[in-house]
């Protein structure tokens, strides 16, 4: 027994180590008793959090939703997600249901700004936000789509490959020819990928450059390709008894899978999946709800038309959804906005004031809060009349929108000392001052005394700033870089043979019986 026992350390450390890179800690939520929506007038209001979106204690029987992410390592800069699939799953009542979210669909960043949903992996997983990417993608769907996230399971591209080679290959019905002569390839080049119409057998390989092939009939479709992929894979697996093997599994996938899942609830629910029958698994996509929006020098974005997206979202659920995301859709970018540092943190006020900035704002000024270090909390005070616009800014300084008090007396723009020249400048020059990690310079507003109570109501949005502000700081990249390293990240071509020739090797076959 100790011969075994050694003998069978270093194998047990191993799995060990496996687990501890699959299994991660629970993703921190945003946390909020109120949340902005439309009502039925189409006037943003802030309602409560619905109880049926808290996040439960899973005991098996609640209906959960679980975020599957599609990841991409490159070589160099931000790591990007090609697939994200929402799945909802029933188990008492047996039933599932897929949602697709295209990367290409508009968002609001929590923290950062727009942008296209597959920047939140990218900014969260490269500036080590709590949960990574995969953190702040759920923050994100929460913020936007209103719906709760209360787990995520992502897998790398080579991870992929390896866990369809393992349940032997799948099945799809391709159901139209498929040639991409753009795909991309190493090096930032260019491949050619065919798939002919009908039954096919794919490898691992086959079925990574199926699920990820666009260029021939986009994105809309490459989203159905990877549900269909998921299903495939799903279904290959049922029928195999994988849970012995489970020790040679971890082992196997421990540098290509994560999940802040428990283990034994990881189990659990696979138990689960395996017990829904295929035709109680219901596909949705969000792509009805999308329309495309390419304005001058902006990117291209899917929007979201959110009446549709709300129906959507609720019959996916089983549940009635409002989406935030409305109500984010029309602020006013030329209030006056003052933002106090009420933290003993040096320079946050003009750090945020960057990110308001960057986000189209143009009217900002930033001070010290009197009583600094004492504000435990953000207070946001909307003299605005446009909830719409507090609520962009809860969501681009990282808080809940229940820090947001609105006060019926309007603010007196005649008041401000910035316009009527009767008080201290209060729009002070930007200086040039470094981003806190010693990796970029930005032109930061000073933060200068506070100012009195008939100066601050001269403000449309007055922001105190307390201890549950999140620093920007702390991200190395921000949103502005990002974008800018997209834009330049595109493949090169490479000359490609003449005809539909492919590599022998990842030409798919016929599957059996097909």
């Amino acid at each position: 027994l100790l011969v075994a026992a050694v003998a069978a350390a270093p194998l047990l450390y191993q799995m060990r180590q496996a687990e501890r890179q699959i299994f991660v800690d629970p993703v921190d939520h945003q946390q909020s008793s109120l949340v902005p929506v439309l009502n039925t007038a189409g006037t943003p209001v802030l309602a409560p959090v619905p109880t049926e979106f808290a996040e439960p204690s899973w005991d098996g029987e609640e209906r959960l939703t679980i975020l599957l992410l599609g990841v991409d390592k490159p070589a160099g800069g931000a790591a990007r997600t090609d697939t994200i699939i929402l799945v909802n799953i029933d188990p008492v009542a047996k039933q599932a249901a897929m949602l697709a979210i295209p990367r290409d669909t508009k968002v609001v960043i929590p923290g950062y700004g727009i942008d296209k949903i597959n920047a939140a992996f990218a900014l969260g997983e490269y500036n080590k936000v709590s949960g990574g990417g995969a953190g702040l993608t759920m923050r994100t769907i929460e913020a936007n789509f209103g719906i709760p996230v209360h787990h995520f399971a992502q897998i790398d591209f080579a991870g992929f490959v390896r866990v369809v080679d393992t349940v032997g290959g799948i099945n799809v019905d391709v159901p139209y020819p498929i040639k991409d002569d753009a795909y991309p390839g190493e090096n930032f080049t260019y491949q050619r990928v065919y798939f002919p119409a009908g039954w096919q057998r794919l490898n691992g390989a086959q079925a990574l450059q199926f699920a990820r092939t666009r260029h021939a009939d986009g994105d809309a479709q490459r989203s159905v390709r990877q549900q269909q992929v998921l299903l495939a894979l799903r279904d290959q697996a049922v029928g195999l008894d994988l849970l012995p093997k489970l020790p040679t599994l971890i082992d196997d996938f421990g540098d290509s899978v994560r999940t802040d899942l428990g283990k034994e609830d990881a189990v659990r629910l696979a138990r689960v999946g395996a017990e829904i029958p295929r035709d109680q698994i219901v596909q949705y996509s969000l792509l009805p709800a999308l329309y495309e929006e390419q304005l001058p020098d902006e990117p291209y974005y899917l929007a979201a038309d959110w009446e549709q997206a709300g129906a959507i979202l609720s019959e996916f659920t089983g549940t009635t959804v409002n989406p935030p995301g409305a109500a984010l859709t029309n602020p006013t970018y030329d209030l006056p906005i003052l933002i106090e540092n009420g933290t003993a943190n040096d320079g946050l006020a003009g750090r945020i004031a960057d990110v308001l900035i960057a986000n189209g704002f143009t009217d900002v000024d930033v001070r010290m809060a009197a009583n600094a270090g004492a504000h435990p909390a953000t207070t946001i005070i909307d003299r605005g009349g446009n909830l719409g616009t507090s609520a962009l800014l809860t969501n681009l300084i990282g808080v809940g929108a229940d820090t947001i008090e609105v006060v019926d007396a309007p603010w007196v723009e005649e008041s401000s000392p910035a316009d009527d020249g009767s008080g201290p400048d209060v729009s002070p020059t930007a200086e040039v001052v470094g981003d806190g990690t010693g990796a970029v310079e930005r032109s930061i507003l000073p933060e200068e005394a506070p100012l009195n109570d008939a100066e601050r109501e001269g403000y449309a949005v007055v922001i105190t700033l307390g201890n549950d502000a999140p620093d920007p700081a702390g991200s190395e990249l921000q949103l502005d870089e990002y974008q800018e390293q997209v834009e330049g990240n595109e493949p090169l071509p490479v000359e490609q043979p003449d005809g539909d020739a492919v590599d022998p090797a990842l030409e798919p076959t016929i599957a059996p019986d097909g």
